[in-house]
């Protein structure tokens, strides 16, 4: 049985894989981030938390699976994970002020 989809043209199916490709590096990127914070978390001072955030935010940010399984651990966790989410918040911009 032939496809339903409609064919795309090659710089469509060339814009999504790169599309792909991005996203994945901003995983793999994110995912080092977060190793690195653990790795820093031994050191005195709170250097690793922020690096382990900031790790999270990118993995967060680019992977539907990894949001969902964060969604999931917030349901079952909110007073843990509430602090984390509110940073994870998209910030709206200011309106500019009426002169």
């Amino acid at each position: 049985m032939p496809s339903m989809r409609a064919p795309r043209a090659p710089d469509a199916a060339n814009r999504d894989f790169a599309a792909r490709l991005v996203r994945f590096g901003l995983v793999v990127l994110g995912a080092v981030v977060v190793l690195a914070g653990v790795l820093i978390a031994p050191v005195p001072g709170p250097g690793g938390i922020p690096v382990i955030v900031v790790g999270l935010m990118i993995v967060l940010r680019n992977s539907f699976k990894a949001r969902r399984h964060f969604v999931r651990l917030h349901h079952a966790h909110p007073r843990v994970i509430s602090p984390l989410r509110r940073l994870l918040r998209r910030r709206r911009p200011q309106p500019a002020p009426a002169e």
